[in-house]
């Protein structure tokens, strides 16, 4: 891995952070996305936020020789356990916690020595361990599923 390999991966990111974004222009936040499930735009990027806080933490555990990941996950009760502490917010909350947990999910990497790149970390769902290239790539075509989610649901 090299210094321009980073830059790529976190323009990747940076990318898929700013085309999230432009997916809510003129979407109503409460858009129903998953009717079965009650969850609504802001529930996408709330979803978002909580999953990118994660990766962070396992970032920065792996930074200082350390471990992190979500004690006893089972993804269902987590993501519904997130659910519920993202109805706390407004709407407008929640889009710019997106916002910071994103920078901060960036600044994690950017912040990571080159020389840990092709290492592996543990990634946060507890199961799975791999390099940041691959934990970058996973993250993203999350981000592209939930995109195409909302841009459906919006009529796009």
């Amino acid at each position: 891995m090299t210094a321009l390999d980073k830059e790529r991966l976190l323009n990747l990111l940076s990318e898929s952070h700013h085309a999230n974004l432009n997916s809510l222009e003129g979407v109503n936040l409460h858009l129903p996305v998953h009717p079965d499930s009650n969850w609504q735009v802001r529930d996408i990027f709330w979803h978002l936020s909580v999953w990118d806080r994660e990766v962070t933490k396992s970032i920065r555990a792996f930074s200082v020789k350390d471990e992190y990941s979500i004690p006893a996950l089972d993804e269902h009760s987590f993501n519904e356990r997130a659910f519920q502490e993202g109805q706390e917010f407004s709407s407008e909350q929640v889009v710019e916690r997106y916002k910071i947990t994103r920078v901060d999910f960036i600044n994690s990497i950017d912040e990571l020595p080159v020389e840990l790149f092709n290492s592996d970390l543990l990634y946060p769902w507890g199961d799975e361990r791999g390099d940041i290239t691959k934990l970058v790539k996973y993250m993203v075509e999350h981000d592209v599923e939930h995109r195409q989610e909302v841009i459906l649901a919006a009529g796009k």
